[in-house]
């Protein structure tokens, strides 16, 4: 009997561990990164409660759902007090993680050729410690008030967003298309260093 009883407990252990393991939510290191260089971090806001569930997005063959059931946003200021960096974090619904991601990316898609003065006619995918990273930007900065808009697929139903912002000259922190493009990646650089360092202190 006692036998049955430290097995039993034993698998009641393993799976409450592994419940923790692979819970659906949005970490702490997702949002947690305040290093940035040039740029001063706001406090997160997370999503109200009474937020839509599912959220419409355009693709070539038509309008498709992304879910959306946890998120959050950060803004990172330049020294002129302008958001030069806007992410969101958001966490689908466990099951439809795969197809959110591919509907995701045919948004991105859509998007990137619908739009004037883009950087590439395909989506520009970009590697940074180990995460890759999707999405289209902008070859000048005299137009559009997004420069660039970038997503990343990290695993546990979350998909981090990047959104660029273009500005008036007097608030900008960048001087060109090509000092605005090292700037971009050295925010994702930054981020998924600490990103991945965080995680592995977990």
């Amino acid at each position: 009997m006692k036998s049955k009883l430290t097995l039993l407990s034993t698998v009641l252990l393993t799976a409450l561990l592994l419940s923790f393991t692979i819970k659906n939510e949005i970490g702490q290191c997702y949002i947690s990164f305040k290093t940035s260089t040039n740029l001063t971090v706001a406090g997160p806001n997370r999503l109200p409660e009474t937020s839509e569930k599912v959220r419409t997005v355009k693709t070539e063959n038509g309008e498709v759902e992304v879910t959306r059931i946890d998120g959050y946003r950060v803004l990172y200021y330049n020294d002129k007090k302008a958001p030069f960096v806007n992410l969101k974090v958001e966490l689908s619904e466990s099951k439809a993680y795969d197809k959110d991601k591919r509907n995701s990316l045919d948004n991105l898609k859509f998007l990137n050729s619908h739009s004037q003065n883009m950087e590439s006619k395909d989506l520009i995918e970009l590697d940074f410690n180990g995460y890759k990273v999707y999405g289209f930007s902008r070859a000048t900065i005299e137009t559009g008030s997004t420069l660039g808009t970038f997503v990343m697929f990290p695993g546990n139903g979350v998909t981090v967003y990047f959104y660029f912002n273009n500005m008036k000259p007097e608030y900008r922190n960048f001087e060109n298309v090509d000092d605005y493009k090292k700037q971009r990646d050295r925010f994702m650089d930054e981020y998924t260093k600490h990103l991945k360092t965080c995680e592995a202190k977990r």
